[in-house]
């Protein structure tokens, strides 16, 4: 099967190789204009017999700015033109175009994993990537605050996505252990009045009609105060699950709406600040799940059918304050990035296939179990540092960092077949879980020209940590009676060091091979308690070793990029969720590697025509047996890491009429097989099979001021099967597993007016 979508990419690459060939014949060219499609701002430059050069790419990947050729190690760059042409609108949309990038998240959040460093959303409740927006780190750095559940954003107005392949501790800091995603937005311009205005409407196979709205308006206001900048989308997801059984259509339904504005203020020449407040709200109707057979894998009802008891609608969203001040002085440049968020999510979860077959013998086994969670974090970060500047053989970073975090999670589980929602005439849980988190940390970065073409980075974070944390509980399963159990107030003190050595040798102008070794970690902290005495009070923090080697290549007068590496990780004393007495807590457990191999290339074969592509080669591993999973054994294979993923892009640019440049893009995602779970009583494996993802996009020119997109995803229909639930079927092999799908076949049209 998969063989075939491959198949209809390289028909339909072949084809728009030929008619290239036959346009550069007859030299059709858009003079002044920059090519659809392509990546970066403004028009290309010409090179050799009139074939255009690829952009550069300008990152902040090592919190300096210089061209993604030139960082030693793995970046990929997503320009706001690279997300156009794929019709991106979030992580799920162009995740799959990254090597090592994986996730299960489409317009809600969801798990993020990079080379493979995960233990699969049902064994991880804190997140292993660092995700941060302009500077500002997002989200809740423990598990208490659901920190796994990565905050999806809308890329609407985006310079740029920024994703550092393997651990970032010395730079970015805490749980970046398989690397960071940096969501950079534009910037407010001072020097240009305009405005965009997008609408978008599509139909999806299986669910129905998604909108969208999306504006922009930047407006310069002269002389020391800048510019304003204002940004604003409603986008909605029709979903395109069923329940049948009880009655309800368009499970999955999403609605993502918000908003930004950024003031920049410039006052002196060597200094400016850049004021923002962001808001996005996410709301859901039902899980995107459909039920499959546990054993067989088919599907239960119908492809698309899910049968839950209750209506199961979430909230998540976020609300951002931040301030980045920078000034420049002659030889080096202070910033200052102060960000105040508010993260909220909110759930109403059926949990009925796992406590009925939990309770089955206690008469339970029909009875529709309801979990609410209540999860609120406040969180104030400040960030400083002093970055060198470009000259010179020394270029150093020194930096502090501080972050305080206060969490309140409500938990709830009712019984909603019998009054007030009680088994057995009690309440069955109830609890109230307060927490704190506060860090401190200083690090250094320095790079050393040893020769004209040798050069060492040297990086060093040391990072305290302070937790704490206490527990309200009610009810049946957390006492053993209704009574009321309040623990004393756990605290827990912890320090990591982490570091970096990157050398890198320019074997020509072009040309750079580099070497980096580096590592990460994971916070620790205290746990939740039990009150039958069965608990680990605490859980260490969980750190790893990358140790890499690559190359990247600027070939062919700079028509084309290559970028290679292999890699091979040391993950220590990982973080284990573990189901003791009926509650999870988190335990160390024993260690994992992982070794892989990543590679993206980019090229302008022609002046209309660009291809480019990224793989990943991922085999992780458990290095020892673990007990308290089941483990007993050698070389378990890691959730959720396939052992190869790839993208193929095709980009061809022309005319339908004179003046009115068009480009059609061809794209083609495979996602190898994955498992989820390992195969023991305590962790049930259920094996995700590969799968293809074919997309179209026809981009338009209309006017000078208006553009059209006409897209086409998935369009041989794929059930994809993304990820999947196994807790149930730790209790009971008979349940349905519930296993999110990929989005049907969808088309779409994306009308743009800029002013």
């Amino acid at each position: 099967m998969s063989n075939r979508f491959s198949g209809a990419f390289l028909i339909a690459c072949g084809l728009l190789s030929a008619h290239a060939a036959t346009a550069a014949v007859r030299r059709v060219s858009f003079s002044g204009a920059t090519p659809i499609g392509e990546a970066g701002r403004g028009p290309d430059p010409a090179g050799a017999a009139g074939i255009v050069r690829l952009q550069e790419i300008v990152v902040t990947a090592t919190r300096r700015k210089e061209s993604v050729q030139s960082v030693p190690f793995q970046v990929t760059a997503m320009t706001a033109r690279d997300l156009t042409r794929i019709d991106a609108h979030n992580l799920g949309d162009f995740a799959a175009y990254v090597p090592g990038l994986i996730t299960n998240s489409g317009a809600a959040p969801g798990l993020i994993a990079i080379r493979g460093v995960t233990m699969g959303s049902g064994g991880q409740l804190s997140s292993a990537i660092g995700l941060y927006l302009d500077g500002v780190p997002l989200g809740a750095s423990t598990s208490f605050g659901l920190g796994y559940q990565s905050f999806n954003l809308n890329t609407f107005d985006l310079d740029r996505v920024e994703v550092l392949n393997g651990p970032q501790g010395t730079l970015y800091g805490a749980n970046s252990l398989g690397g960071a995603i940096k969501y950079v937005t534009a910037a407010p311009d001072p020097h240009s009045l305009h405005a965009t205005a997008e609408t978008e409407v599509s139909s999806t196979e299986h669910g129905g009609t998604n909108y969208g709205l999306r504006g922009m308006l930047n407006l310069p206001l002269g002389g020391a105060l800048g510019a304003l900048r204002i940004d604003a989308i409603d986008n909605y997801d029709s979903g395109y699950l069923t329940d049948p059984v009880y009655h309800r259509t368009n499970q999955g339904a999403t609605r993502n709406e918000g908003g930004r504005v950024q003031l920049l203020l410039a006052p002196t020449r060597r200094l400016d600040v850049r004021l923002s407040v962001f808001y996005q709200r996410d709301g859901s109707v039902g899980l995107d799940t459909a039920f499959r057979n546990f054993v067989t894998h088919q599907p239960t009802i119908g492809t698309y059918d899910q049968a839950y008891p209750l209506e199961q609608p979430a909230v998540s969203s976020l609300m951002l304050y931040s301030a980045e001040i920078n000034w420049r002085a002659p030889w080096l440049t202070l910033t200052s990035i102060t960000g105040e968020q508010a993260d909220h999510g909110f759930s109403l979860s059926d949990e009925s296939l796992v406590y009925d077959a939990l309770l089955a013998s206690f008469g339970a086994a029909t009875d529709p179990f309801q979990l609410p969670v209540d999860t609120n974090t406040h969180r104030i970060t400040q960030e400083v540092r002093l970055v060198s500047h470009q000259e010179g053989r020394l270029r150093w970073i020194l930096g502090g960092y501080y972050d305080h975090e206060i969490t309140n999670e409500i938990v709830d589980l009712f019984d909603r077949a019998n009054a007030g929602g009680t088994f057995f005439g009690l309440v069955p849980f109830a609890a109230d879980l307060p927490s704190s988190y506060r860090e401190l940390a200083g690090y250094a970065d320095a790079t050393i020209s040893l020769t004209r073409r040798l050069s060492l980075g040297l990086g060093v974070r040391y990072s305290a940590q302070r937790q704490s944390y206490r527990e309200t509980t009610f009810g049946l399963f957390a006492t053993g009676s209704n009574a009321l159990y309040d623990s004393p107030v756990a605290v827990t003190h912890q320090s990591v060091t982490t570091y970096s050595i990157n050398p890198k040798y320019q074997l020509t102008p072009d040309v750079m091979l580099y070497a980096r070794a580096a590592s990460g970690f994971r916070p620790g902290g205290p746990n939740f308690v039990l009150f039958s005495g069965l608990h680990n009070p605490s859980f260490a923090p969980d750190k790893l070793w990358n140790y890499e080697l690559g190359e990247k290549s600027t070939l062919f007068d700079h028509r084309a990029q290559l970028d290679f590496d292999v890699y091979d990780i040391e993950w220590h004393s990982i973080q284990l969720v573990v189901n003791n007495g009926g509650v999870n807590q988190l335990e160390n457990g024993n260690n994992a590697r992982v070794q892989g191999a990543e590679m993206s290339f980019r090229a302008r074969v022609t002046p209309d025509l660009t291809l480019d592509g990224s793989a990943a080669y991922t085999h992780a591993w458990l290095t020892g047996p673990v007990p308290v999973l089941g483990i007993g054994y050698s070389g378990a294979r890691l959730p959720m890491s396939p052992r190869f993923n790839f993208a193929l892009l095709g980009t061809y640019r022309f005319a339908l009429v004179p003046g009115h440049p068009a480009a059609l893009t061809v794209s083609d995602r495979w996602l190898g097989q994955r498992t989820e779970g390992f195969g023991t009583i305590a962790s049930a494996r259920y094996s995700l099979p590969s799968f293809n993802t074919v997309d179209f996009d026809l981009a338009l020119t209309l006017t000078r001021a208006l553009s059209a997109d006409l897209y086409l995803k998935n369009a041989f229909d794929t059930a994809g099967q993304v990820d999947a639930t196994t807790l149930a079927n730790e209790y009971d092999p008979a349940a349905p597993t519930p296993v999110i799908l990929s989005q049907p076949r969808t088309v779409g049209i994306v009308l743009r007016a800029h002013f």
